[in-house]
């Protein structure tokens, strides 16, 4: 307590005394009991009524002991199962809820994951897929602040995800491997390459990474099938010193549609697993690729980083030509991109304007805002000469086109000029402006749709920056491209029959969901979730299997079916009252994904534990590593001290106090007839 607080309560203390003599005792001649008593009560009176003025605080320390955190996440995949680890992972969990002296060490969350990542209720081991890498992709962000180090029970065996020994994890971890991780004799298909599209009459590229483990020299055969033809088939020699071969061949693609393809090598004579000897891929022909075409006034990386992105399909080409050299016609294309238009864009715009081509606008801190307000009424921008920085914001709501958010949140943002960008014609947002930590409902990205004509603008420069953002944080460009994909499909594509759009992948393994997503726009081409849209598959017999309404989520229709048998399925999407439908193709296969492995693999995690200072941990190991956590000086609990000071004038009793000795004072005096 403050010393001039603690002089402030003596002077209370001497002010009550005085007050209360001279009320009661000072020049009574006849000084009783009862005067004592009274002098008492309004003592108290005085004086506390004086101390909550003064209002003094009370500390008070609290003490918190903060254990360490210590994540146990634990591998749900069917290959836990059929490797006959089930019972070893369930029994290491219960050693650690059981034993006392680790949960008296630490503070243990537990985790399952298998292609999702939640509380551990049951272990079933049912998932399909295995994401490595999403345990701690995820703690990173749960317990950005904190140490937290992560017990990883696993067989190491992953399906999807980024590599695992590439995560950026800062914290220890302890990977505990079940099963056996001796190296059996093995051949099998590691990676397939295959464009997603292809026009019809053309050769495409396939390319093969076949690995082969073991100390002798085999000569095996791939092949190629189609349609259970053998399209394709060459030989390769394999040894302990040639353990990985390439095929790369072209296939020709003769009927338009989504087309099947399997890849198969050749068996050794006692291996194990030979599912892993097979794999499945699919291609869509088209009959003819998209051509754009990329006019820019200035030269700008945006361009290098649309061109990569855009061809990352190779049914799409793309031409970039400065403005004032460009000598073509436009009616060569599908889509003009207009990059910082200025007036030398006159006669494009007129040319876009008179055979209605769709077209794509960049603008930036070299766009020409009074040419480009005045060339075009669907959109203005009223700037002034200072440049923003914009951040973009998805917004879930979209629903031109189906469209995946990719983290644009930690993306970096576009410079322009600043103004109010208004429009005179129905648009929908992509992306919305961020500028510092406003969000606003200003357009970023917008499409908008006029007639037969499709439009998108994209307010601001350097978006090349977006591209490598997405790959620091997914460690690939494919979900970039994929958005990017998205945006050109929709302005390549003609505006009749695209009010329904449909997503599902080609290929789904044994067990594994089959998910449709869907999105539907009224006749003005806003998304209508009072629309019902259902789902009708059929088997190769033209048998319905099943026929199930969507469901609205997040400005999307979503459907997701039960397991389906192996097989080619077909499916329609219709939506009821309406004339519209699109229909397509999808197979099932019997090859489960996780059934190929049938050893642990502990590579991946023993870098991933040395670059964290953990350690790796195989079975009948759990007693070393509990003794180790148990031992180890760098996970310590934290003793925390808070000061928790309390004013007087909180405590309700005191005025409880002062209404009674105030209460017992004037009945008294009443009753002794004093007043």
């Amino acid at each position: 307590m403050e010393t001039a607080t603690l002089l402030l309560i003596i002077l209370a203390v001497f002010t009550a005394l005085i007050i209360v003599v001279f009320q009661y005792l000072f020049k009574k001649t006849n000084k009783s009991q009862l005067n004592y008593w009274l002098s008492f009560f309004r003592f108290i009176t005085l004086f506390l009524i004086l101390i909550l003025l003064i209002n003094p605080s009370i500390e008070r320390k609290n003490i918190e002991v903060i254990k360490p955190i210590l994540a146990v996440a634990v591998d749900n995949s069917t290959s836990i199962k059929y490797n006959s680890q089930n019972g070893t992972v369930k029994n290491l969990v219960e050693l650690f809820k059981n034993n006392e002296r680790i949960n008296n060490k630490f503070n243990i969350n537990y985790y399952e994951f298998g292609a999702n990542l939640v509380r551990l209720d049951s272990l079933k081991f049912n998932e399909n897929q295995t994401n490595l890498s999403l345990p701690f992709k995820e703690f990173s962000k749960l317990y950005k602040e904190k140490i937290c180090l992560v017990v990883l029970l696993t067989d190491g065996n992953q399906t999807i995800g980024t590599s695992v020994e590439f995560s950026n994890y800062k914290s220890p971890v302890f990977p505990y491997i079940v099963g056996d991780t001796a190296v059996v004799e093995d051949i099998y298909i590691q990676q397939l390459n295959v464009n997603k599209f292809t026009s019809l009459n053309n050769k495409f590229p396939v390319e093969l990474f076949i690995n082969y483990t073991g100390n002798a020299t085999v000569l095996k055969k791939l092949s190629i099938y189609y349609k259970g033809k053998k399209v394709y088939t060459k030989r390769f020699q394999f040894s302990k010193n040639e353990a990985v071969q390439t095929a790369s061949f072209f296939l020709t693609a003769e009927t338009t549609g989504r087309q099947y393809y399997n890849a198969a090598i050749e068996t050794l004579e006692n291996e194990r697993n030979t599912q892993n000897n097979i794999k499945n891929f699919s291609i869509r022909v088209i009959e003819e690729e998209s051509k754009i075409l990329l006019l820019t006034s200035v030269m700008h990386p945006d361009l290098g980083m649309l061109k990569k992105s855009i061809e990352s399909n190779k049914q799409r080409s793309v031409t970039i030509s400065k403005i004032k050299n460009f000598k073509g016609e436009i009616s060569e294309y599908q889509l003009i991109i207009l990059n910082q238009p200025t007036e030398e864009f006159e006669s494009v715009f007129k040319d876009i304007n008179t055979t209605k081509r769709n077209y794509f606008i960049i603008s930036g801190l070299s766009t020409d805002w009074n040419f480009l307000n005045k060339i075009q009424s669907n959109f203005t921008k009223n700037v002034i000469n200072q440049s923003e920085n914009y951040r973009p914001v998805f917004n879930k709501n979209y629903a031109s086109f189906l469209s995946d958010a990719i983290a644009f949140s930690n993306f970096a943002p576009l410079e322009d000029r600043f103004g109010n960008v208004s429009f005179s014609i129905p648009y929908n947002s992509l992306l919305f402006q961020k500028i510092g930590t406003i969000k606003t409902d200003k357009p970023l990205l917008a499409t908008f749709e006029e007639n037969t004509q499709r439009g998108a603008v994209l307010l601001g420069e350097n978006s090349w920056r977006w591209r490598i953002n997405s790959f620091t944080e997914t460690k690939t460009f494919e979900y970039f491209d994929n958005f990017i994909a998205n945006l050109i499909q929709y302005l390549t594509s003609s505006i009749n029959n695209k009010r329904l759009n449909v997503a599902v992948k080609p290929i789904f393994y044994a067990n594994e969901t089959v998910r449709f997503s869907a999105s539907y726009l009224d006749k003005n081409f806003n998304f209508d979730a009072r629309a019902k849209l259902w789902l009708t598959v059929t088997n190769k017999e033209k048998q319905v299997l099943k026929k199930i309404p969507f469901a609205v989520v997040e400005s999307k229709f979503i459907v997701e079916l039960g397991t389906l048998n192996s097989g080619e399925y077909n499916f329609i999407v219709t939506v009821e009252n309406q004339d519209v439908a699109t229909t397509g193709k999808f197979k099932v296969l019997a090859f489960e994904v996780e059934q190929q492995f049938t050893n642990s693999n502990d590579e991946a995690l023993k870098r991933l534990s040395e670059k964290t200072n953990g350690k790796v941990y195989y079975s009948n190991q759990e007693e070393n590593l509990i003794g180790d956590l148990l031992l180890d000086t760098r996970f310590k609990s934290i003793q925390k001290i808070n000061i928790i000071k309390t004013p007087l004038i909180n405590w309700k009793w005191i005025l409880a106090l002062i209404l009674f000795t105030l209460s017992v004072e004037w009945f008294v005096r009443k009753y002794f007839g004093k007043i």
